[in-house]
This record gives C-alpha cells, sequence and structure tokens, in this order.
C-alpha cells in the first residue's frame, strides 16, 4: 500500500560483489534518505523499507571492501567505518539514517504526531473514536460529538451494496471500532428473504464480507499510521451457517483480528489480513448473544 519512486533493488551476498559498484547505491539511499524534498513523497513504511536496504547494502559493502583490502571477513570494522574510509558520507550522516529507521519502527507516537502537523485541519480520527490509536497516544482528543462508523468516516460517497452509506437500496453496515475489531448492528429486511422468515445466506455472507473487509483495511491503516484506509479486497471466505437468521431483527456483527502476515519489508508487496466474523442475534439487555453466521 506504499507507493516508493525510486525502485529499490533487493540484494543478496555474493563473492563477486564490487566495492565501490555496493557504496554507490548505498549513498544513493542516504540521499534518498536524507534530503527533506524527496522524503515527503515517501510513506513511513517505504522509509522503513528504504533504510533496510541501507543496512543491507552497508553490509555488502564491508564485506567487499574487506575482501578487496585482504582483511578478514570478521574484521571488527563497523559500516559507518568503512564508508567514512571511501569517503563516502559523514559518521554524522551515518548515525542519522541509522536512528532514523529504528525511531520509526518503534516510536508509533511521535509517528501520529507527525501526521497531525502534515493534515491540513489535523483531523486524522474523522469517527471520533476513543479507540483511535492516535487517541490512546494521546496524541488527538475525541470531541462532544457522536461517533461515526468507519464507513460514513472514510467513504461517505460508497455506493457498495452491503456498507455503501450513499447506496440508495443497501444494507447500510455501520461498523465502529472494538479492540481488536469492529462492531455494528444492522437489520435486514424481509425482502431479502430466501424462505418466510429466513434471510438469505447471500446478503449474511455480504455482511461477513464488507464487515470483514473493513476491519482490515483499519488494521493495516493503524499499523502503518495512515491518514485513510488502504485499499483492501477479500482472498477467501469460508462461512459456517449455525442457525437460521430472521429479518427485521437487530443483528451483532463482530470481528477480530486473527493475524497479520507482512512481506520481509513493510510497505512493499502486499500485507495479509486474517479476520474472523460472526453475526449474532442482538441479546435483550444483559442476555448473551446467539451466533447464527461466522467466516474466517
Amino acid at each position: 500500500h506504499a507507493s516508493c519512486l525510486v525502485p529499490v533493488q533487493h540484494s543478496s551476498c555474493c563473492s563477486g560483489v564490487d566495492a565501490f559498484a555496493v557504496t554507490d547505491k548505498t549513498m544513493a539511499l542516504l540521499r534518498i534518505l536524507l534530503k527533506p524534498s524527496i522524503v515527503g513523497e515517501f510513506s513511513l513504511p517505504a522509509i522503513r523499507a528504504l533504510a533496510s536496504d541501507l543496512s543491507q547494502l552497508a553490509h555488502l559493502g564491508q564485506e567487499a571492501y574487506s575482501r578487496s583490502s585482504g582483511h578478514a571477513s570478521t574484521s571488527s570494522a563497523s559500516c559507518s567505518d568503512i564508508l567514512q574510509g571511501r569517503g563516502i558520507c559523514s559518521s554524522a550522516s551515518t548515525r542519522k539514517a541509522h536512528r532514523w529507521g529504528q525511531k520509526e519502527e518503534k516510536d508509533k507516537k511521535a509517528q501520529w504526531q507527525a501526521l497531525v502537523s502534515q493534515t491540513p485541519d489535523g483531523r486524522i480520527n474523522p469517527c471520533n473514536s476513543k479507540l483511535h490509536p492516535a487517541v490512546l497516544e494521546g496524541v488527538v482528543a475525541v470531541n462532544d460529538a457522536d461517533e461515526l462508523c468507519v464507513q460514513e468516516a472514510y467513504t461517505p460517497q460508497s455506493r457498495c451494496f452491503g456498507c455503501g452509506p450513499a447506496h440508495p437500496d443497501g444494507l447500510r453496515l455501520q461498523s465502529k471500532r472494538i479492540e481488536n475489531g469492529l462492531e455494528a448492528v444492522v437489520q435486514i429486511p424481509a425482502k431479502y428473504c430466501a424462505f418466510p422468515g429466513i434471510v438469505n445466506g447471500g446478503i449474511l455472507g455480504t455482511l461477513l464480507d464488507c464487515h470483514g473487509n473493513w476491519t482490515s483495511a483499519i488494521t493495516l491503516m493503524d499499523r502503518a499510521c495512515l491518514p485513510k484506509p488502504p485499499l483492501t479486497l477479500t482472498a477467501q471466505m469460508v462461512v459456517t451457517y449455525k442457525e437460521p437468521t430472521p429479518p427485521d431483527t437487530d443483528l451483532l456483527v463482530r470481528s477480530r483480528v486473527v493475524s497479520i502476515k507482512e512481506t520481509a519489508q513493510p510497505g512493499m508487496g502486499k500485507a495479509t489480513v486474517e479476520v474472523e466474523t460472526s453475526i449474532y442475534l442482538r441479546p435483550p439487555e444483559g442476555g448473551a448473544p446467539k451466533l447464527h453466521t461466522s467466516s474466517l
């Protein structure tokens, strides 16, 4: 979900590496990382990926230099020492790039603060949810207005049949944040029944699909400190129908994130989020919800 303006070749260690070729690539990456006008065009995951490439290239440069100068590969010289010896960069710039990669990976609060400063109106929590990561980190506060569902907050013009606020005759799913997932309450009109008093299974599958997909998008947004959810698509869904579901009845749709799988370098390639989503018959006050349908 991150776009990199400069494609980066991922290198692997081999015996024929040329020391000057490696250090030239390393210097190019350093210029990208340390020049503010260019950095502003990168997303944080892309910057982390570049920092990872920088570390790998510096390691290759150290090995290549050791071989070319007759030193053993176990030389105690650090990567920064090797680069400074070749006149490639200063000690300060090397340490700056290294600290930057580490800090951006660990300090989520600083990332949310930076996002607020870069957003024209500072609104990075359009849902007004107290469970937004920036709220939990103390970066922004909720106001007195009601909490919005994620669909109205991020895609008010969507015409998706299952969750689009602008669809004239859709299901109008309204998902809100809960810990490690989303939750919604919805009623399905009787016109979507397959048999009298029994909602069509495909309609239930639509709710599961939309709710699970939104859960994945919000999870990736939070994880990468993004202002808006990235585009996510359902790759696979297994549905289990437990009980016939009645129409015109409050249904509780609830999801939880099971796992997140990313490529070796975050921000490059595709991430996979596994979500468990369930539909319950909403219980009376104080009662326990009864499971009707679930998906994974």
